[in-house]
């Protein structure tokens, strides 16, 4: 695929740690309840500015509550005071009991996420020979989250960003496909070959085209085209594939999820690729924001791929500002 072709556009995105085993067990059964909404008006309590992960776990009426940064497991006796006082930017929970979804989509400012697989909970506390506790869940669950955020997803996802994300996923298999049909095209000498390869060509640029359209609905996508000038389905990639990792990770962890560190000893994903695509056109285009970062390093001394490679991390501080912006609903910190 060349770069012309890719346009302007953007790529397709914790730690390990054993936990210690909690020494007494949550009281009451275990099994999964609806926890209580109280309509009392909540005691006003010191509230600490949003912007963190809590993960949660909900049991005998109450929910259970284990901050990102925190040791001490909270209880709550409804949901919506555990909100209200811990005030999270995400809440993690391997489900959510069907009675509370009605809540959770009058509380906005939040995201929620949900596992996809919730047989990881009760395998990685057969691993680790912990009892089924309510405060152990809760860790294994914070446990999980930072060694693989992929097994979650949210709780809602906008139609909008479903369409896209299945569509940017046929372009970067026609894309793959496009590009092994020119390189058959110039070892095969037959017509059927060159009329494949256009045939690809074709339905990548129309791809292409309805990809910037739908993904035109999306906030995110949109104030990366009017702020950034980058646009295409490598764009629309990142941010509906890989939304959760650009509002939960450091610009030190987006790095070296996207390869942009030295990994030696391991092949690119397919974001880095993407990403480093767009770094590429990028300075192709001569796009001012980004030219000067390559422009300047290469008159250091620096070689064409390092260069790039500044370029692209770049662009993913870029982007990760734009989501920040976007959830909090003003300018991000420089």
């Amino acid at each position: 695929m060349r770069e012309e072709e890719a346009g302007n556009v953007l790529t397709p995105a914790f730690g390990d740690g054993a936990e210690k085993p909690m020494e007494r067990a949550a009281p009451g059964p275990q099994h999964r309840e609806t926890p209580v909404i109280s309509r009392r008006s909540y005691e006003k309590r010191p509230r600490e500015g949003r912007g963190r992960t809590v993960f949660v776990d909900f049991g005998r009426n109450r929910v259970y509550a284990l901050p990102e940064d925190g040791e001490e497991v909270t209880v709550f006796g409804d949901f919506v005071e555990m909100v209200e006082g811990l005030r999270p930017a995400v809440v993690v929970a391997d489900s959510y009991p069907r009675k509370l979804l009605p809540v959770v989509t009058r509380l906005s400012g939040t995201t929620f996420l949900r596992l996809r697989d919730l047989s990881e909970v009760s395998e990685e506390r057969r691993n680790n020979g912990l009892r089924k506790t309510n405060e152990n869940d809760v860790k294994i669950l914070r446990q999980i989250f930072l060694r693989a955020p992929d097994k979650f997803q949210p709780l809602y996802v906008a139609p909008e960003e479903l369409t896209v994300r299945a569509l940017t996923e046929l372009w970067a298999q026609i894309a793959f496909l496009k590009k092994s049909s020119k390189q058959a095209r110039t070892v095969t000498d037959h017509s059927l070959a060159a009329e494949i390869h256009k045939a690809h060509t074709r339905f990548v640029c129309r791809l292409a085209k309805e990809i910037h359209e739908e993904a035109m609905r999306l906030p995110l996508y949109r104030m990366a085209v009017e702020r950034l000038g980058l646009k295409g389905p490598t764009l629309a990639y990142i941010v509906s594939h890989d939304g959760l990792a650009l509002k939960t990770l450091s610009r030190d962890e987006l790095a070296v999820r996207y390869d942009m560190v030295h990994r030696p000893w391991r092949g690119r994903t397919l974001r880095s690729r993407l990403l480093i695509l767009l770094a590429r056109a990028a300075i192709r285009h001569r796009k001012k924001r980004y030219y000067g970062i390559y422009d300047y390093y290469r008159r250091k001394g620096k070689r064409y791929w390092p260069a790039v490679l500044r370029v692209a991390r770049r662009i993913l501080r870029d982007i990760r500002r734009l989501t920040i912006e976007t959830q909090e609903g003003g300018p991000a910190p420089a």
